[in-house]
């Protein structure tokens, strides 16, 4: 199941929507209640046993006190509709279920059957959880997911600034000959974890509904141009040039690690292509660039055209040795783009830093 999906169905249930607005009711009522959305209940038939057929528009407060009755209520998955209550839910009683209550375990055991999103309000506990397919979530309080965000965000503000602060430092141990494979993996590594914590961000602020609108604007400013600039490490000095669908693949890759990866040298380096498999070995391999990311911070120069010089010069030094005439011979570059390519490099040679965009 894809996190995405994950995402939107915890949209629905965020305060502030209707749906939040009944389960709210329900749980501060204590009386519990079990909610099956479908989009169409005669698929599921041999799973129910009808009490109540309504197909009645959606409306919060009748959510709330159909909930007083025995059995679950089902919604379409639109909210359009209640379609009925007092329902017996009658899933495969083999399906594990690692759940205690009966409302809880009839809900793991229809999500993992048929796919479909149900939402327990426990009168026990006074809880809602989450059961699709395999996943089950248990939503917080707002109090709860506040101070979570808060401390989210200031965590993927650090590892921006160490990312930030490595990528300068790779410039300045380029320009001395002392760049190693140790400091690109360790700066790979922190820009991943931005990304990361960014993904994990992502659910805190769906289920914060109306609440998480400035922390998403916070969260959007601290992941600008991360993706990129990992993008830029990777065709710089992975151990062949990429091609843009190879990038995509590799990228894919990348964000797709846990944390344990993440921190794993090994892994890093084979999906750069190395043969590398420790860090000692790492700090004795020293690199130079092919001066991509150099490339791409100067306006208006596509990805291609960037790995076209990078293909073209092979290294960030021979890059600033070219001339407009040996620019123009690179595919991708007319005159204008190689004026441009020249002025980067003699301001760049002036200045003796590159310029980060957005950073």
């Amino acid at each position: 199941m894809e996190k995405s999906e994950l995402v939107e169905k915890i949209k629905t249930i965020a305060p502030g929507t209707p749906l939040r607005h009944a389960l709210d009711d329900i749980q501060d009522a204590s009386i519990g209640g079990l909610i099956f959305f479908v989009d169409d209940y005669k698929k599921y038939g041999n799973l129910m046993q009808m009490g109540f057929l309504l197909n009645c528009p959606f409306n919060p407060n009748k959510l709330y006190e159909l909930a007083k009755m025995d059995g679950a209520i089902v919604v379409s998955e639109d909210l359009s509709t209640i379609v009925g209550a007092n329902i017996q839910l009658i899933p495969d009683h083999t399906i594990l279920t690692n759940q205690t209550g009966m409302r809880h375990r009839a809900a793991e055991r229809m999500a993992k059957e048929t796919g479909r999103m149900l939402v327990a309000v426990s009168k026990r506990r006074n809880t809602m959880t989450i059961f699709l397919g395999d996943f089950v979530y248990t939503l917080n309080s707002v109090e709860t997911l506040t101070s979570k965000i808060t401390q989210t965000i200031r965590t993927a503000e650090k590892f921006r600034e160490a990312f930030m602060e490595s990528l300068t430092g790779i410039e300045f141990m380029e320009r001395s000959g002392s760049l190693t494979m140790f400091d690109i993996i360790k700066t790979i590594q922190k820009g991943l974890m931005v990304n990361m914590i960014g993904e994990e961000a992502r659910f805190t602020i769906a289920e914060l509904g109306n609440h998480g609108r400035f922390p998403q604007m916070q969260l959007n400013e601290i992941l600008s141009n991360v993706t990129e600039e990992i993008e830029n490490m990777v065709l710089d000095f992975s151990e062949t040039l990429l091609d843009p669908d190879g990038l995509n693949e590799t990228i894919s890759r990348f964000l797709s690690l846990s944390e344990k990866e993440i921190n794993s040298f090994s892994i890093i380096l084979r999906l750069l292509g190395y043969d590398i498999t420790t860090s000692s070995q790492a700090l004795e391999f020293f690199l130079r660039s092919r001066g991509i990311r150099f490339c791409r911070h100067i306006p208006r120069i596509p990805l291609q055209v960037a790995i076209n010089l990078g293909k073209e010069f092979g290294t960030f030094n021979n890059l600033l040795e070219s001339s407009e005439e040996e620019l123009k011979e690179v595919d991708g570059i007319g005159e204008k783009r190689a004026s441009a390519i020249r002025h980067a490099i003699d301001i760049y040679r002036k200045s003796g830093q590159v310029t980060i965009p957005g950073f």
